[in-house]
């Protein structure tokens, strides 16, 4: 778990996404990072993205922190990555090949770079493979 948090993440809320994330992963799937939204003000139910070496995991708690909304693509289904820094983090943009955009606010400057870095590698190994 605490190589989940070194970036700031908050420990309780990785313990919840790697539960959820677990009973979804299929065999040889091991989850690389996760990234966690941290608005200004309090954020008692933050949205994340999670990444693992075969999927990437974006993840909206919903209903007061009783559902959990998950968007859930494949490598082959990632066309890019982009993110944008502003004053209170970083805007983390997926792109996907059909369908819209998805972003998620309020990423932290630091994971927002290591998600870069986690997805371009990802979607290289990808296209190495293919």
């Amino acid at each position: 778990m605490e190589q989940f948090a070194q970036d700031g993440q908050d420990i309780k809320i990785i313990e919840k996404l790697i539960t959820k994330v677990q009973d979804m992963l299929t065999p040889g799937e091991k989850i690389d990072y996760i990234a966690v939204q941290k608005k200004p003000a309090v954020t008692i139910l933050p949205d994340s993205i999670t990444i693992s070496n075969k999927r990437i995991f974006m993840c909206e708690f919903t209903k007061l922190g009783l559902a959990t909304d998950f968007e859930i693509f494949g490598w082959q289904d990632i066309k890019d990555i982009a993110f944008k820094e502003e004053i209170f983090g970083s805007k983390v943009t997926v792109i996907p090949f059909t369908g819209e955009n998805l972003s998620i606010d309020y990423i932290p400057k630091v994971q927002a770079r290591k998600l870069y870095q986690y997805i371009k590698a990802a979607l290289e190994n990808y296209k190495k493979q293919s």
